[in-house]
């Protein structure tokens, strides 16, 4: 069944000294079983992923391109070490992280 197809594009700006870069930029196409933007705004959204919207932004876009492809090629072995993990991963990703707890310090 054909998915959602994105143009990605990574730019580079700058090297950790905050020279210029003079790379060309990368430019590929993909494709994705799930709407990868809306995933990026529900997960800036939640309260108990507190990343900063850019780096929720980063972390959605490479968890869901990784994940995409490790699905596609689920048999290949580079991804058996990984398959319990991030399945537990994704799992709790999506409950979502349980509530911080309120209680008082046992001083008080």
């Amino acid at each position: 069944m054909p998915g959602y197809r994105y143009r990605i594009q990574v730019e580079p700006l700058s090297d950790r000294h905050g020279a210029p870069i003079d790379k060309p930029t990368l430019v590929f196409e993909t494709e994705n079983h799930d709407e990868i933007l809306k995933i990026v705004e529900y997960l800036q959204n939640r309260e108990d992923i507190d990343f900063g919207k850019d780096k929720t932004a980063a972390f959605a876009v490479g968890l869901k391109l990784f994940s995409e492809t490790m699905m596609e090629h689920r048999k290949h072995p580079l991804f058996a070490p990984l398959r319990d993990a991030f399945k537990e991963f994704m799992i709790n990703l999506k409950k979502g992280a349980p509530a911080k707890d309120k209680a008082k310090p046992a001083d008080e």
